[in-house]
């Protein structure tokens, strides 16, 4: 009896030291190497990450060479340059010698916003209407418009032939026009958008009206 209780206290020994170097095992070799594989992992997720958004803005880059050498191309290596922000006192001035001469003219500036491609350019909405007796004098201002250095972009034009001694015109002052003198009315509503660029951190503004 005396010979198994010790064969068996030996066997309880022995398990007990495997269990020791099992444990001891996991502490001092596998939990270190655990620890460092996780570590390891995590930093090639973020690896992974950074050059993921490093390809994208290589892709971007070359997207936006491929249209900027398209533009240099189009225009003989000679683009038109982006006015600087804010331009609208230009734009104002500008349309103003176009149009000043026209019957009813208005313009409005909406609210400008920054570009969803670019965030250093600002877009901003314009509406212009007007008024010419003649339909050849309402397409050399639109021509005209388009033709600006400014490159803006139209995007609606809408042409109201009001017919033959239709009243209700008015001279650039504001004074009445003798419907006896009408040879037609055609009323022009322009919708476009002018581009400038902002060199800091855009920020939106309230739209202007003239």
């Amino acid at each position: 009896m005396n010979l198994k209780r010790d064969i068996l206290s030996l066997k309880e020994l022995i398990l007990l030291g495997v269990l020791i170097i099992i444990v001891a095992y996991y502490f001092v070799v596998q939990g270190p190497i655990q620890k460092q594989t996780t570590e390891y992992e995590t930093r090639l997720v973020k690896i992974n990450s950074e050059l993921q958004a490093v390809q994208q803005k290589a892709a971007d880059k070359n997207r936006m060479k491929k249209s900027i050498d398209a533009i240099f191309a189009k225009y003989d290596g000679n683009p038109p340059m982006t006015p600087e922000y804010n331009n609208i006192n230009y734009i104002i001035g500008e349309l103003n010698g176009i149009l000043g001469n026209t019957y009813n003219y208005h313009l409005s500036f909406g609210a400008e916003v920054v570009d969803e491609n670019y965030k250093n350019i600002i877009r901003r909405p314009i509406v212009i209407s007007f008024s010419t007796q003649k339909y050849e004098d309402a397409v050399a201002k639109i021509k005209t418009i388009n033709e600006s250095n400014n490159k803006y972009l139209i995007q609606n034009v809408s042409v109201y032939d009001s017919g033959a001694k239709s009243s209700g015109l008015t001279d650039p002052f504001g004074v009445p026009v003798n419907s006896t003198q009408d040879t037609g009315r055609y009323d022009i509503v322009m919708t476009m958008t002018s581009f400038e660029y902002k060199a800091d951190t855009p920020a939106s503004h309230e739209g202007k009206s003239k």
